[in-house]
This record gives structure tokens, sequence and C-alpha cells, in this order.
């Protein structure tokens, strides 16, 4: 059976109609698709921005209390500061200055002097 020259035309038109469709549905596809993942992309790169931003302040902070503790070390360690708390606590400066040292050592069991030292400024 052969068709007409009319039949056969519509024929080849509604073969290209619908792989045109095809062709379209498949474009459409592959630019949502497109659409989803640059949207993802987006979505992944703001939220490793805010996480970078909070590390940030983070690290700020810590920063700020590092200063404060080494200026709190430096003042505990200044020499007037210690003066003072040994005149607010009652302490009194050492009046002998002499040094003594004694060499331990055992004899029998024992601990002895082995040997004193006394060593003045």
């Amino acid at each position: 059976m052969r068709m007409s020259v009319l039949q056969q035309s519509l024929h080849n038109s509604r073969t290209y109609i619908s792989s045109r469709n095809g062709a379209i549905i498949a474009f459409a596809l592959l630019f949502a698709v497109m659409g989803i993942a640059t949207i993802a992309q987006t979505v992944r790169v703001a939220q490793t921005g805010h996480e970078i931003d909070v590390l940030i302040a983070q690290q700020t902070a810590l920063v700020r209390e590092h200063k404060a503790l080494l200026l709190r070390m430096a003042d505990a360690q200044s020499i007037q500061r210690i003066e003072r708390y040994a005149d607010q606590t009652g302490m009194i400066p050492v009046q002998d200055t002499s040094v003594r040292f004694m060499i331990l050592g055992l004899d029998k069991g024992q601990v002895v002097v082995t040997k004193a030292l006394e060593q003045s400024p």
C-alpha cells in the first residue's frame, strides 16, 4: 500500500513535530537540571561564606581574649604588683641573704648531709 503524497507529507510532518518536541523537552530538562545545579552551588557557596564569617568572628574573640590574658599575666608578673601584694598581706623582706646548700646522700639507708656550703652576697 502506497501512501499518497499528502499522507506521506503529513506523516513526515508528524515525525518532525514529535522529534522537534522531544528535542525541546530534552533541552528544557537539561536547562532545568543546569538551573538546579547552579542554585545548589550558590546555596553551598553562601553556606560556606556564612561558616567562614562565624569562624572569623570566633577567631577575633579568641585573639582579644588571648591579648587580655597576656596583659593580665604581665600585670601579675610585674614587680610593683608583687610588692604591693606582699605589703597588703603583711609579708616582710628577707633580712638574711645568705644561702645554704646541703648535699644529701644515703648512708646505710639513712639520709645524711655529706656536704654543706654557705654563700653570702
